[in-house]
């Protein structure tokens, strides 16, 4: 087994927690006021402020758990040339439990990055699909951490 990969994936999954944490924070503050039917322009800088904070830490998130799937991949020498073949790969170690699932919450991630509706209904509509997704996106790097623990860096990490 490449130590090198290995070394890169114990740097991976402490950086993912940190996002992890990053991320759980910035879910409380938007949902201590979030209201999916208050207009946009009722809503104070900080709040629009914690609004783009979260959204961008939930696609940080999402990218770099794509990323540590790929470096998984990659230790075990399966094919990564392919997202798809990682995604795949992913369910097989059941770190993913539905690729559509997560393809789904990567569409999210997507119009999250490239968003620019000035419509208060479909940005409503979008953050609260966002928030429904968090726990998902939180459960993986849970299996994903859990599975590396196990597999790669015992408990002692």
């Amino acid at each position: 087994m490449n130590e090198e990969l290995k070394e890169a994936l114990v740097e991976k999954i402490r950086h993912l927690d940190k996002m992890r944490s990053n991320l759980s924070y910035s879910v409380r503050e938007v949902q201590g006021w979030w209201d999916a039917t208050s207009p946009f322009a009722n809503w104070s800088d900080r709040q629009l402020e914690s609004l783009v904070a979260f959204k961008s830490r939930f696609a940080e998130l999402q990218d770099h758990l794509a990323s540590a799937m790929r470096l998984i991949a990659n230790i075990e020498n399966e094919d990564s040339r392919m997202f798809t073949y990682v995604l795949n790969y992913m369910e097989q170690l059941e770190v993913l439990d539905d690729v559509r699932q997560w393809q789904k919450v990567r569409d999210l991630r997507n119009a999250a990055t490239h968003d620019y509706s000035e419509s208060d209904e479909i940005k409503s509509e979008h953050f609260e699909s966002l928030l429904q997704s968090t726990p998902y996106l939180l459960g993986i790097f849970e299996n994903l951490k859990s599975f590396a623990l196990t597999h790669y860096l015992g408990s002692d990490k």
